[in-house]
């Protein structure tokens, strides 16, 4: 940690999605020389991550900050990874005026965010509340989805040519050599692009298509749904001709959604039939105590027979 960066870091994990806030003390901020300005590393969904500013902007007139790739110099060659993201520049007046902006993005050993955050005028305008004694506050919200870490997990890292196109992680090459034998322009689209996007792009077919071969229709959880969402996602990015594959995807997706539908019906259906037990249980034990309230009843009014039309009166001497 440099004397002039605190950072906290906050994880938590809902359902399939890992979600995780780092927050960023950056002080002595006007005697930031450097172009670039990177904060801690920070772990969220088992990948690496730092903030990164530029204290003059980059190129421009505003404070520009982004979401780096912490790690990405020791990534195996082709390595993506996808998340949505919040950068905020924490207002230490008045937390309403806060400055946050989302966005999501695949990170190909990149960094991504936003060249024009706020103007360099406003943040160093003291009574503006974001610099403070000269120091300001960037906090980074990172959701990652835990499905594809969990993929990527599974992956040996052992890499090997495809084609002469690239390498590739070698679990997928059995199911790219299927489908480009059987869709030859799969190989034609990219070959004029450069060798890191090839790789990029069929490692991103090779892991959708291995999710495909490998995960059964029970197996598909919610979690698995969003993991299988998020590799179509991301196989878009690179323009492959997949009319052939989409309908199938889609397919599956609709699929379990409709699977989900019928759950939650019959999860109702339970439900009320136990309510409607309760009650008739309810009920049963209220017909026994009014029966029971009869019989009282009967019993106290024969044993309390009096004429009320006669005079209550009072006794003499």
């Amino acid at each position: 940690m440099t004397e002039s960066s605190v950072g906290r870091m906050e994880e938590e994990e809902e359902e399939d999605l890992v979600s995780g806030t780092f927050t960023w003390r950056i002080d002595n901020f006007s005697t930031l020389n450097k172009q670039k300005h990177y904060s801690d590393d920070f772990v969220v969904g088992g990948y690496k991550w730092r903030i990164l500013i530029f204290p003059k902007g980059n190129n421009v007139d505003y404070l520009s900050v982004y979401l780096d790739v912490a790690d990405a110099s020791t990534l195996p060659s082709g390595s993506t990874r996808y998340a949505k993201f919040r950068l905020t520049l924490v207002n230490q007046v008045d937390s309403k005026k806060s400055i946050t902006k989302d966005t999501e993005h695949e990170f190909v050993a990149n960094d991504w965010g936003f060249t024009s955050f706020i103007l360099l005028s406003e943040l160093c305008d003291h009574d503006k509340g974001y610099l403070v004694n000269d120091f300001c506050v960037v906090e980074a919200e990172v959701s990652v989805c835990n499905g594809i870490k969990i993929l990527e997990d599974q992956e040996t890292g052992e890499l090997i040519d495809f084609r002469g196109l690239g390498r590739v992680e070698k679990t997928f090459v059995p199911f790219l050599e299927e489908v480009c034998s059987s869709y030859p322009s799969l190989l034609e689209c990219h070959k004029k692009r450069s060798r890191t996007f090839i790789q990029c792009a069929f490692t991103a077919l090779g892991r959708l298509l291995r999710f495909l071969k490998t995960t059964k229709a029970k197996d598909m959880t919610r979690g698995a749904c969003k993991c299988l969402q998020l590799l179509w996602e991301e196989l878009e990015t690179f323009k492959f001709d997949l009319v052939w594959l989409e309908p199938h995807v889609q397919s599956v997706l609709v699929m379990k959604r409709r699977a989900g539908k019928v759950d939650r019906l019959r999860e109702d259906v339970e439900i009320l039939e136990n309510e409607i037990k309760r009650r008739r249980d309810i009920l049963a034990a209220a017909e026994v105590d009014l029966e029971v309230a009869k019989r009282d009843l009967a019993k106290a009014e024969e044993e309390f027979k009096i004429d009320m039309d006669t005079e209550l009166g009072y006794p003499l001497p």
